[in-house]
């Protein structure tokens, strides 16, 4: 923790429980001007305890960093040696044997490719629009 949270987080949870502790002790005693102190307090300290516990909660330990890594590079492991990593890249032109579907890049998917429950937004003919106009 930074030396600043480290400073309020006690004072602000010590002031945390004596404004509640008075405010409490004000309602009950009909006492409303300690009523109000205590919720001043109570409300003054919290803004610097959620300072100090999101502070806290942000910071990883040396032994969480290092148990992430660790587990980073057991899974990277395990994709080696299923093959996922050091897959060999295809050649541009799909290789020697390849039949020419397979050369090219995107697949142009056709309203008939579609299934049934997929409507295209207007229909893909393969005659071009000639009634659209640029705005």
């Amino acid at each position: 923790m930074t030396p600043l949270a480290r400073r309020l987080y006690v004072p602000s949870l010590v002031a945390l429980a004596i404004g509640a502790t008075t405010a409490i002790h004000g309602v009950l005693r009909d006492h409303y001007d300690g009523f109000r102190l205590g919720l001043v307090v109570l409300i003054t300290a919290i803004p610097a305890l959620c300072y100090c516990i999101a502070y806290r909660a942000t910071q990883a330990s040396d032994d969480q960093l290092a148990q992430t890594h660790s587990a980073g590079y057991r899974l990277a492991l395990q994709h080696v040696s299923l093959g996922l990593l050091d897959t060999p890249d295809a050649p541009p032109d799909g290789g020697e044997g390849a039949e020419e579907e397979d050369t090219q890049g995107i697949s142009i998917i056709r309203a008939a490719d579609l299934p049934g429950n997929v409507r295209p937004i207007r229909p893909h003919d393969d005659e071009e629009d000639d009634n659209r106009k640029a705005v």
